[in-house]
């Protein structure tokens, strides 16, 4: 950047950005260094981290559903003319997801200049593709155009890209003046083809409360180059009016969030988190949301923290809660983008200007990890759930998938030629009891807003699962913030048809995640009455790591410690192990070896 201009960008004020922005951004990262990281050259510059995420000590080196057609997101229709802006800025960082073998999704959002936020210009933003960590010899150029009606975030879906494949990228929008401001550089990987790789390392995480404390696990995945993928299982965001002892971190909007632009500040925070922002630029996302992206124990007719009328239309605010997602999560878009939400019969002379979770904003999706592994994404929350009505109803209608979802789910895993079926959905999908009898003898569930309360869908999983033989079927859940690990077996409370100590009897394993910033809701203590309970640890936070093989799968749970204090130094906790058709987990020894091939992180 040229002395003038440097002299220029610090007599601005930053309440010049707008209103919108100072909100969007934190005031760290809407300080002048991260403009100035942005020169007026075409060659691409790193660009400043402000603040710089943390870095843990020196480890050492590491030795059917039709899948969505692939469509760009929509710009304005009709696309008025771009406006060059005065002023801009990649506040919230870049992030991939959703790779395919041949393709995998960009994502930005870029902050404007008041003048042009309050005209709502629509902006082009550039983007480049390389093989090279410098972005030297780009296999892909390109622009997108955005505007206020999808709050200013970029969505690309670039194809032609070879399997399993490290590309990085960035995004450049040039000013009126003809400056080039430069987003930092990406990192991303595609999906393999069978016999691409003998090997997969997917880390998997969820539940993130900004006010509850620092995302230190994010911090301490963003700098390992050899992961492949990153699966989220939900409560990205939170939804409370929750405030916070850790300055900085208390909600945007100080409210709950009920309405589209509320939802949208709320996504907008979260990502000008540091360490989330590391994480995203260095690996690809497949994403699930859980409740909080629209408000506690929804379901698809309402939420248990909705009031109706006093906050407005629940068709209309979970369309809201739902499109804030897809704009602002490195997510493939459905076919269709128009909005289908809310119907008019929900609520009565609203705009439709949101998304259906069983409509065009679906989640429920599949990805084809070449010939070792399938990861079947599923929507337990909105698509297709029946209102929380405790354990003891099991019934078709207490349905947690909806029949479609179901139907389609039960057909995938019976179709999968894939060594491994990796279930990514919310909950927890195993029994959990507090009176450890079989049901026929009285056996009380744990908790309603899971699978235990939803046991008809349950049952019918386990069934398919049984009467096809189907082999090496990992579920992974979220929303309890607690690391959880089990043998799956119809009924864990009779030893007729489940033996705790081998295994016999279990149907599939299942691995929860830690919480990132959240407090434990199960502990330790269930173990006594849940024999294939092999693992459990509530107070710690972090995230898992899946090592697979053909020979197994083992799952590793790293910790980072009390999230109300900023560290990225991990520690390694348990490894439990599944070995290829024993459908049963055993206690590991030691975390697996990084491998040293990874391509380089990016700058």
């Amino acid at each position: 950047m040229g002395a003038q201009h440097r002299t220029r960008f610090r007599k601005i004020h930053r309440p010049l950005l707008s209103r919108r922005s100072f909100l969007q951004g934190s005031a760290a990262l809407l300080a002048v260094p991260v403009l100035e990281s942005c020169g007026m050259s075409e060659t691409p510059q790193p660009a400043i981290q402000s603040p710089a995420p943390l870095t843990p000590a020196p480890a050492p080196a590491p030795a059917p559903i039709p899948a969505p057609a692939p469509v760009p997101s929509p710009s304005p229709s009709p696309v008025p003319m771009a406006v060059a802006p005065k002023m801009a800025a990649f506040l919230h960082g870049v992030a991939s997801g959703d790779p395919l073998t041949d393709r995998v999704i960009l994502w930005t959002r870029v902050t404007l200049d008041a003048e042009a936020v309050t005209a709502a210009t629509p902006a082009k933003v550039d983007y480049v593709m390389s093989l090279a960590r410098d972005l030297s010899a780009p296999v892909k150029i390109g622009s997108f155009m955005t505007a206020a009606d999808r709050d200013y975030t970029v969505k690309l879906d670039p194809d032609g890209l070879a399997s399993y494949t490290t590309y990085y990228y960035q995004f450049s929008i040039t000013l009126a003046d003809g400056m080039v401001i430069k987003s930092p550089i990406g990192r991303t990987k595609t999906a393999p083809k069978a016999g691409d790789t003998d090997r997969l390392r997917i880390v998997s995480a969820s539940c993130q409360s900004m006010s509850f404390g620092y995302f230190n696990a994010h911090g301490a995945m963003a700098v390992k180059p050899d992961h492949d993928v990153m699966l989220f299982l939900g409560d990205y965001i939170y939804e409370t009016a929750a405030s916070s002892q850790i300055p900085g971190r208390s909600g945007i909007p100080a409210k709950e969030i009920t309405t589209l632009e509320d939802y949208r500040l709320r996504h907008a925070q979260y990502k000008s988190d540091p360490d989330l922002q590391a994480n995203h630029r260095q690996i690809p996302f497949i994403c699930v949301w859980d409740d909080h992206e629209t408000t506690n124990n929804s379901y698809r007719a309402s939420a248990d923290n909705h009031t109706e009328g006093a906050e407005g239309c629940w068709e209309e605010r979970m369309g809201w809660g739902i499109r804030a997602y897809f704009e602002w999560m490195p997510i493939r878009d459905n076919t269709s983008t128009a909005f289908d939400a809310p119907t008019a019969a929900a609520c009565p002379g609203a705009p439709i200007s949101g998304y259906l979770p069983e409509g065009n904003g679906r989640i429920e999706r599949n990805f084809s990890y070449g010939d070792l592994v399938d990861i079947i994404m599923l929507d337990t929350r909105l698509q297709g759930r029946a209102k929380q009505n405790g354990t003891a109803t099991v019934t078709a209608q207490q349905t947690i998938l909806g029949e479609t979802q179901r139907d389609r789910f039960l057909a995938k895993l019976a179709s999968s030629t894939a060594k491994w079926k990796l279930v990514g959905q919310q909950m927890t999908f195993a029994p959990i009891k507090t009176v450890p009898l079989s049901e026929a003898q009285g056996g009380t569930y744990f908790n309603s807003d899971a699978w235990d309360g939803y046991r008809f869908d349950r049952n019918a999983v386990l069934k398919q699962i049984a009467d096809n033989s189907i082999k090496n079927v990992v579920f992974l859940s979220g929303d309890t913030h607690v690391v959880t690990a089990f043998d799956v077996p119809m009924e864990p409370s009779d030893p007729a048809r489940y033996n705790p100590a081998t295994g016999a009897g279990s149907l599939a394993v299942e691995f929860s995640n830690s919480g990132i910033a959240n407090v434990g809701v199960i502990n330790e203590a269930q173990m006594a009455n849940n024999p294939h309970l092999k693992y459990a640890n509530l107070a710690e936070r972090g995230y898992l790591l899946l090592d697979i093989t053909a020979a197994r799968t083992q799952g590793e749970y790293f910790f980072t410690g009390a999230p109300q204090t900023r560290s990225a130094v991990e520690t390694f906790q348990r490894a439990l192990v599944c070995a290829a058709d024993s459908q049963r987990l055993t206690m590991g020894t030691t975390p697996t070896t990084g491998r040293g091939t990874a391509a380089p992180l990016a700058p």
